[in-house]
């Protein structure tokens, strides 16, 4: 497998790009909150903006998850290995996903 150090790096740096993303979106949304509404179609534009900034906050904080996840899996000595079936994780899965929990196999059957 390839040097642990570099998928480090490449989780480390998307865990702060998330993070500056998120920060940005908590900033919009509470913009676009802050906004006057005077008609219902203001209403429902911002019920709308609030359900997409949610949902877009929702899959980064999962993506965070499995970063943080991958990253503990380095430091314990156990990144690489499915964690359904205990096999290595193919590397170049790992190439183009470097927080991949399962091998190819295993993630078709999910």
């Amino acid at each position: 497998m390839k040097d642990l150090e570099t998928f480090k790096a490449k989780l480390i740096k998307e865990r702060e790009e998330i993070a500056f993303l998120l920060e940005t979106l908590n900033k919009e949304e509470t913009d676009v909150l802050r906004e006057e509404a005077y008609e219902t179609s203001d209403w429902a534009n911002k019920y709308e903006l609030r359900e997409e900034f949610h949902l877009q906050k929702e899959d980064l904080e999962k993506r965070l998850e499995l970063i943080d996840k991958a990253l503990k899996k380095i430091e314990n000595n156990s990144y690489g290995f499915c964690e359904n079936c205990g096999k290595e994780i193919e590397e170049a899965r790992l190439e183009i996903d470097p927080a991949a929990p399962y091998c190819r196999d295993c993630a078709s059957k999910f």
